[in-house]
């Protein structure tokens, strides 16, 4: 399974997406959480991790997290922290 986003061809002109989506595709080689990608386990259900994950759930996971390195994610991510510092 790829952990791949849809737009890649992104990558080469914006750094911090492509920081976000290698992280991303690392995460989830599953050599962090005890052989299991982090995908399997934020799918999983009572501390077990699925194993009926699509290519189509791997494509849209990994296109949200791209999305975050993106200028437009970017601003959404501040957004985010700065309600949250404000309370």
């Amino acid at each position: 399974m790829k952990h791949e986003g849809k737009f890649l061809y992104r990558l080469k002109d914006n750094r911090l997406e492509k920081a976000y989506h290698d992280a991303w595709v690392e995460e989830n080689k599953g050599n962090l959480c005890r052989g299991v990608g982090i995908l399997q386990w934020l799918m999983g259900d009572n501390n077990k991790p699925a194993d009926d994950l699509t290519d189509r759930d791997a494509l849209v996971a990994a296109t949200v997290i791209q999305w975050l390195g993106s200028p437009v994610g970017q601003c959404f991510v501040a957004r985010v922290l700065e309600g949250e510092k404000n309370g």
